[in-house]
């Protein structure tokens, strides 16, 4: 209990009693038999003798004998809880026959709940607040009851355990219930609202019909997720008739975070608060034993600080503006006030509590209206751009950061566009709420949101700022009768930077770094050196790749794919290198991105397939009749004509039949929900080609494709086979999808078969082709030409 007494928040709220008016001052007691021992003073000196306060109720006035001897006219006693009996607060006024105005703890209760770290400290020691005079109650998100004090629970009659686990439903008229369920709802999703003051009625347990004011928060815990709900009545009155529905208006959310720190009777910072780490960026540990000198800004004069200390020693307190510098060496203002508190021995405590104020620069006071965008009423575009301009120009530090939602045409393909509408408000609704004050949000995109986060500095601060944001999307949107998971991918970009000339430079940057994090299904990147390497190498790749499209300065390997029934090889896959004269091999995995980036996939896709359908005939006249599989993108079915001519008039100019030829595609080419790939995919079949699913199980993986769509061939990736036969999870995952696919009247082809273990399980299984290094690796035609002529046949090899 003595820990939690001299917290930063128990030491925060004693001298908020004096600082809200509660009390001209105020004392910490422990109980010593039937006296009680001052051990902490606010506002007034520390008792040296023990106090008598006779009475049992637990929030009483004190007799005025007590309060004259500490040169007070009146004052009550307040346990600070039944499970702490030995501790109690004594309020002390100076007038005679005080009373506490409601709106005093009103506003007490208001400044405990509007920052979100003093908010989760209470909720943590509600104890504490069993006997406060406030009737406060504790609910879940969706408002069932977790916690009352004896205020509340004599209004109602109801003790606590017949309180707790019911809904406050139970208390509300039934037609006001829909409003407040929506009210929590909003609380929720719209950090920015603040405390909701709501006027409603209520219905008492003993039937009676009521007419309350209260006061609603809802707290969020350390990910700002929601954690519960408190509420306190601000007025409570009888009603005989019930008008319908609730007047409803908000406390705002403070746009500064407030920070407390706690000094010793030396000036050694003790402890601070969350919102001090927030404020000034330095942690708890980095400044604990440090004085606060070290967030000094060099703008005031000593004489200053000398006022301040003097007012500290004479009044016990202080109160203005200051000017302070961040970890980051940024110069803020800030509003500080500073209360005494006083221990045993003349031992003394400082409280500081502080709030960053926001300064309006001229740039932005010039700055012309803010053009918005309709759908979400963020900022759009070209006004985002017009802001980045001019926070350049400051020259401040600050992280520009891109969020796009991946795979988001699913939600209007596979649901519809309203609900897809509907996703961009709620994205954009849980980003606001993530934002501090001075950070700016848009819509730059379909599907796109940009941020300026001033302050930041390090790589370290953006990511941390990053994960915050995407935390923000990592609940399910409650929409349309389900629930929908939104996922995002955030880059950024860091100004000023070595690289940043403008910011149009620092736009392409974040972008960049958004796409580097998508290439490497990474939630988050930020651009940087390494990023800057990778970005020089990709446009130097797609200048040098247009010229060996164009030029024949690439190759395509063949790799066979035998038949289990026959042990012959019937098909080839058609692969493509690159040997660039400096650099060496390009894999595909690099360079196929890289012409889908530059617009130049269409061109290697028809290269290819003219390139496949020449070698085919090559080797149809040498003797040999094999089916050709050759890989097509999605971006390349979607400019592919619905009939499919502009591939099959390859295929015929070649002298091969359409029957000969396999196209592999990804099942990413499903999940686009575009009707025409199935127009194009039945076009292709009906003039003779097969279609092959490649790489299945490394994508989406949704057996409901293989039954919608006409596919021939699965191609099982060699993931699934890595571990066999020695993994019989694996081994149970793969027969139960050789099965499946085998019912539906589909081929399978096994990929990447490397050891004769794997040769000799898949033997036993239900597979129709294989293919893999053990057969043969990728190699080019005059190699193959070798191989086919040469080649025994596949036969199960003795395993080890």
């Amino acid at each position: 209990m003595e820990h939690g007494i001299t917290s930063w928040f128990s030491l925060w709220c004693i001298s908020q009693l004096v600082e809200q008016r509660l009390a001209d001052g105020v004392l910490l007691c422990h109980r010593q038999g039937q006296q009680w021992q001052p051990v902490l003073a606010a506002g007034m000196p520390l008792p040296d003798t023990p106090l008598y306060a006779a009475g049992k109720r637990q929030f009483r006035r004190l007799g005025y004998p007590l309060c004259r001897n500490l040169k007070m006219g009146s004052g009550q006693f307040l346990s600070l809880s039944a499970q702490y009996p030995e501790y109690a607060l004594f309020l002390l006024h100076h007038r005679r026959h005080a009373r506490l105005p409601k709106a005093a703890w009103l506003g007490f209760f208001a400044s405990m709940f509007t920052y979100p770290d003093r908010a989760r400290q209470a909720v943590s020691i509600l104890p504490l607040f069993e006997y406060f005079p406030l009737p406060l109650v504790r609910a879940t998100p969706d408002g069932v009851v977790e916690w009352t004090n004896r205020a509340l629970q004599h209004i109602t009659g109801e003790s606590a355990g017949n309180m707790v686990g019911r809904s406050l439903r139970e208390f509300t008229l039934g037609a006001d219930w829909p409003e407040t369920r929506r009210l929590y709802q909003r609380l929720a999703n719209e950090p920015e609202l603040g405390i909701a003051v709501v006027d409603k009625h209520y219905l008492h347990p003993n039937g009676h019909l009521l007419q309350a004011e209260t006061q609603l928060a809802l707290v969020r815990d350390i990910d700002h997720n929601p954690l519960c709900l408190m509420g306190t009545l601000a007025s409570l009155r009888p009603r005989a008739v019930a008008p319908p529905g609730m007047s409803l208006r908000f406390i705002p959310a403070p746009e500064q975070p407030e920070g407390v720190m706690i000094c010793d009777a030396n000036s050694r910072l003790e402890q601070v608060s969350p919102g001090f780490e927030q404020v000034t960026g330095y942690t708890e540990g980095e400044v604990r034993g440090s004085h606060p000198s070290l967030l000094r800004s060099g703008l005031h004069s000593w004489g200053f600080y000398r006022q301040m200390n003097r007012a500290l020693n004479e009044q016990g307190r202080w109160q203005g503006e200051v000017w302070n510098r961040r970890r980051n060496g940024q110069v803020y203002p800030e509003r500080l006030s500073i209360s005494s508190l006083y221990g045993p021995g003349n031992e003394v405590r400082f409280v500081a509590v502080f709030s960053e104020m926001k300064q309006p620069d001229a740039e932005e006071q010039n700055a012309p209206p803010e053009e918005k965008d309709a759908l979400t009423g963020l900022a759009n575009r070209t006004s985002f751009q017009q802001r980045l301009v001019r926070h350049c120009r400051l020259n401040e530090p600050f992280a520009l950061m891109i969020l796009d939602i991946n795979n988001f045409r699913l939600f209007n393909n596979a649901i519809n566009h309203r609900v897809g509408d509907r996703v961009l408000q709620e994205v954009a609704a849980r980003l606001r709420g993530r934002l501090r004050s001075g950070d700016a949000l848009a819509r730059i995109g379909s599907d796109e949101f940009a941020l300026l986060v001033p302050g930041i500095v390090h790589h370290r601060q953006a990511r941390i700022f990053g994960r915050h944001l995407l935390r923000a999307l990592a609940r399910p949107l409650l929409m349309a009768e389900q629930q929908l998971y939104v996922d995002a991918t955030l880059g950024g970009a860091l100004w000023p930077g070595p690289n940043e000339k403008d910011a149009e430079s620092l736009l392409q940057h974040a972008e960049q770094a958004l796409f580097g994090a998508k290439q490497k299904h990474e939630p988050l990147a930020l651009y940087d050196d390494e990023l800057n390497r990778n970005q020089s190498r990709r446009i130097r790749l797609q200048h040098d790749l247009t010229d060996a499209i164009q030029q024949g300065g690439l190759r395509l390997h063949y790799q066979p794919i035998v038949d289990t029934a026959s042990g012959r090889v019937t098909k080839l896959e058609a692969l493509v290198r690159w040997q660039h004269a400096e650099l060496g091999a390009i894999s595909p995995m690099e360079f196929v991105p890289v012409a889908e980036e530059c617009g130049m996939v269409q061109a290697l896709g028809d290269w290819v397939l003219n390139r496949a359908c020449a070698d085919l005939r090559r080797l149809e006249l040498a003797g040999h009749s094999l089916l050709m599989a050759i890989n097509r993108s999605s971006l390349e079915f979607q400019s592919l004509g619905l009939d499919g001519n502009e591939w099959l008039s390859i295929i015929e100019h070649h002298g091969l039949s359409p029957r000969q030829i396999i196209f592999e595609i990804t099942e990413s080419l499903f999940m686009q929900g575009n009707e025409h790939h199935l127009e194009r995919i039945t076009a292709l079949r009906k003039a003779g080609c097969h279609i092959a699913i490649d790489d299945f199980g490394t994508g989406f993986s949704a057996l409901n494709y293989l039954r919608t769509f006409p596919i021939d061939l699965v191609k099982i990736d060699k993931s699934f086979i890595d571990h066999l036969p020695g993994n019989q999870k694996d081994g149970l995952l793969l027969e139960g999808i050789l099965r499946i696919i085998g019912d539906l009247g589909m081929q399978v082809v096994i990929e990447g078969m490397e050891t004769p273990a794997q040769a000799a399980y898949l033997s036993t299984r239900p597979c129709h082709f294989l293919q893999g290094y053990l057969i043969a690796r990728p190699m080019p035609l005059r190699e193959l030409l070798i191989f086919l002529e040469t080649y025994a046949g596949h036969t199960v090899p003795a395993a080890d």
